[in-house]
This record gives structure tokens, sequence and C-alpha cells, in this order.
């Protein structure tokens, strides 16, 4: 429970309690009726486009929304909403717009040294024993990883934007499991909002394909870069589409691609915002970014509130329900 949650249930129970004559007996009744009116954490999931405003509300003194930006900043902090963000904000918008073509392209598979191992057959399980006879037994392993050599450090900014996230309590949304997809290690736990496991992990991902390939489907998301890569690979047949984003013939493709970049990452949050049951989808953007149709224009708003129960709000209507 958290400290903004547990001063307003504890605050409920008192008023409870004097309601009743403050009589003694029934505080642990008096307990449950308020944690059962007063509701959890709004759970909120922060477009990139809002969430320096309100983790580093500091940045824009001059901003005639700074007493918003503090008065959520402070709901963070207390406990009265819990924040999070979806890692594409790392992995995709985490690379400066005109280097993401490049760093995409760019994209390989290496394979790793292999490792053997011989277990003697006197060691096997009876099930291998019966495969294999009086043979030891041979292990191979390959180990496959993907690299970006044109993908550089995160920007400083981008950096002091995790930080402040991290220390208001925001977490981590996991992307789209895509292969060869890149992604950031969390080794210790701290970052990513945890999806579960056995049955629950597997829900979370038939949920999260569900969504991005519903959004796909529609032309939006992961489908926009990757339709301009087949484009390109046109000229280019024996070449797999991610590897021609970087040939745009002009600028208007060029940007094109650019914008498509940003219509993946925004689609890949949503499915996993979908995919986490999370309350407020809160973003600033409207797909006014985006040349053709976009996964946040209000014609696919529209859809994905009346399909998936997505709730969206802008900033300034979040702040406006904070109490």
């Amino acid at each position: 429970m958290t400290q903004w949650r547990r001063q307003r249930v504890s605050e409920r129970a008192y008023a409870l309690w004097e309601a009743a004559g403050c009589q003694h007996g029934n505080d642990l009744a008096h307990w449950f009726q308020a944690e059962a009116e007063i509701p959890p954490p709004l759970r909120v999931t922060f477009d990139t486009n809002v969430l320096d405003l309100v983790c580093r509300p500091e940045r824009f003194p001059k901003d005639p929304r700074q007493p918003l930006m503090r008065k959520v900043n402070d709901a963070l902090a207390s406990g009265q909403i819990k924040g999070f963000y979806s890692v594409t904000m790392l992995t995709i918008e985490g690379i400066m717009r005109r280097d993401r073509a490049d760093v995409f392209a760019d994209t390989r598979m290496v394979r790793q040294p292999e490792t053997s191992q011989i277990t003697k057959n006197d060691d096997l399980p009876d099930h291998i024993r019966r495969i294999v006879g009086t043979a030891d037994l041979e292990t191979v392993t390959m180990k496959f990883q993907v690299v970006q050599p044109d993908r550089k450090p995160l920007h400083p900014e981008v950096i002091a934007r995790m930080a402040a996230a991290k220390a208001l309590g925001v977490q981590v949304l996991k992307d789209v499991p895509r292969i060869g997809a890149f992604s950031i290690n969390d080794l210790t736990g701290e970052y990513y909002l945890n999806r579960g496991a056995g049955a629950e992990l597997t829900k979370w991902l038939d949920k999260v394909h569900e969504v991005a390939q519903a959004i796909g489907d529609r032309g939006l998301g992961y489908a926009q870069v990757k339709a301009l890569g087949q484009q390109l690979a046109a000229l280019n047949p024996a070449a797999a589409w991610f590897e021609c984003l970087d040939q745009a013939a002009d600028i208007h493709q060029s940007r094109a691609v650019e914008r498509a970049f940003g219509e993946w990452a925004d689609g890949d949050s949503v499915a996993a915002h979908v995919a986490y049951g999370l309350d407020v989808f809160c973003s600033a953007d409207v797909g006014n970014s985006n040349a053709t149709n976009s996964v946040l224009d209000p014609v696919n708003r529209a859809w994905l509130a009346a399909t998936y129960g997505v709730r969206f709000m802008t900033f300034e209507d979040l702040a406006a329900s904070i109490s």
C-alpha cells in the first residue's frame, strides 16, 4: 500500500470510528471498510511527450502548466498515482531521430563461439540413455546475439529522465517481444514492471501479441516501418527489409521513415499498456506527427477504447483528476 493510500485509509477509518460513537473493538472492521472505499492508486502509462513534464518539472520554469506539473509530480511522489513508461522510449526513441534508420539498418545477428560438453553415459538420465544407447552424449551450445554497431550510448538527457522517473517509483514496461529485437537488461529487477511467471506470463505474452497484431492489421505501429522498409527493399530483393531503412531516395522518404519509427514506438507502448492491464494512457500525441493514420489519432483512439478499454487522458486531464 502506498504512503498516500495508507494515509487516506487511516483518515477514513478514523472518521468511521467517530461516526460509530468512538467505541473501541471494531478497529479492523473500520479499516477494512475504509480500504474498500479508498481506491488504489491510478496506474498511468506516460507517453514520452509527457514523461519529462511529470518527472522533471524544473526543466520548464516558464511553462504556464508549471502548477499542474508539480501537482502530478507530487502525486507520483506520494503514491497517489503509480507511473509507468514503455521501454521503447529507450530502445527506439532513445536513438536520435536522424540516426534511427542507420542503427536498425545495420542490425546483425552474430553467432558466438560454440561450446561443447561431453556427458558420460553413466551420468545420463534413464530416458536419455534409452535413446543414445551405450554412447556418451555430446552437447553443443550455440549462442546468437543481436548487435547494432551504430547504436550510440543513450543521450545524457535520456539518462537523466530515466533517473528522475526511477526516483519517483516510475517503472518500465516490457516491449512486444520480437525476434532479433534490441532490449535493455535489468539484472537486478529495479526497472521493469514484473510480467509474472508461468501461466501469468503466458497470458501477458498472448495479450501483447494479440494487441500488437491487431494494431498492425490496421496498418499502424510496427507495420508502418516494416512497410516502408519493404518498399525501399524493392530495388534490392536480396536484402532484408530493415537493412534498407537507410536507403531513402529523398528527404520526403527520410522523414517518412523517421515518423514510422515514432509510430512503431507508440504502437508497442499501447500494446504493452493493454497487456499489463493498466488504467490510463497519458499522451499529448494525437497523431499529428504522422502523415498517414496513427495509432494515437482520434479514430484509432476510439477503436482502442472500444476494443481494449484503453482510457486516454491528456496531461491536463490527468492533473484535473487528482484531488
